[in-house]
């Protein structure tokens, strides 16, 4: 018996982690003045920034429940097979719910489906660690206790230059009640309930970028098990970012372009620090 891993193409995994484990990865979609693509299938994210950043419309939908059939299908094959379908928080997008739809038309008894409550490399670092049990022997329940143990552990902060491309895709979540104070602010968003909110507003880049380092060199000092380092359109500054982190601590970690599924909310400009703490 064997246990697929499935996700979606917000984990935004470091290069080639999805060809070298042979990881399925439905890829959610992005759409450029009405026309839908796949993201990083039909269309990439340097692309779809120069033309969100042109003044393009933007938007993004999530995988038809067809796109999840087509892989639960083929990773289905053997009678004994299990899929543990693992995706971004069900508050930020519909992704688990065409998953469900899916699993319920192919085959629910051998289709788990497991919510993240969070995106980005918060996702991607559990599907990383799902990998790493499933090949190891676990069971899905045993991945899925593994994951839930993680989720407390997981944080993540972002630092947007603007808050306009958050507040116009409608995808603001908790924070839209302060949208209008914050929209001349450094605000750093975090995800907390599955939904993004605000974490502090600091009033400069200066001190937002000096709270981001505070924030990393106290989980350094509880002890880092993942972290990642999120660009958009700004990677020579996010790589300068890694790379001191490297420099002043020794410890790996991932650089990862988020894509147009979450970037574009984001904003060019965006920096993001995913931090999964060691367990106590």
């Amino acid at each position: 018996m064997n246990i697929h891993i499935v996700t979606d193409s917000t984990s935004y995994l470091p290069i080639g982690f999805a060809e070298q484990h042979d990881l399925p990865v439905v890829p959610v979609k992005v759409s450029v003045d009405e026309v839908f693509f796949r993201e990083f299938v039909e269309i990439s994210a340097d692309v779809f920034y120069a033309k969100q950043k042109a003044g393009a419309k933007f938007g993004t939908t999530q995988p038809a429940p067809q796109d999840f059939i087509a892989v639960y299908t083929k990773l289905l094959t053997n009678p004994d097979d299990e899929v543990l379908s693992i995706h971004l928080s069900s508050g930020m997008s519909g992704t688990l719910n065409s998953a469900y739809i899916a699993a319920e038309q192919t085959d629910p008894r051998r289709i788990r489906l497991y919510d993240t409550r969070t995106s980005g490399l918060g996702l991607g670092f559990m599907v990383m660690q799902a990998v790493k049990l499933a090949a190891s022997g676990a069971g899905i329940d045993d991945i899925i206790k593994a994951l839930d143990g993680m989720q407390p552990r997981t944080h993540i902060y972002f630092l947007l230059g603007t808050m306009k491309y958050l507040i116009k895709s409608g995808r603001i979540g908790k924070a839209a009640g302060v949208a209008a104070s914050i929209l001349q602010i450094k605000p750093i968003l975090t995800v907390k309930d599955g939904m993004i909110d605000v974490f502090e507003r600091p009033r400069t880049m200066r001190a937002a970028l000096d709270r981001m380092w505070a924030l990393i060199d106290q989980a350094v000092v509880r002890g880092i098990e993942h972290i990642g380092f999120h660009y958009v359109g700004n990677r020579a500054e996010v790589e300068a970012m890694q790379t001191e982190f490297t420099r002043r601590t020794g410890i790996p970690s991932v650089l990862s372009q988020l894509g147009p599924g979450v970037g574009c909310h984001m904003g060019p400009e965006t920096v993001a620090v995913v931090i999964v703490e060691k367990a106590v």
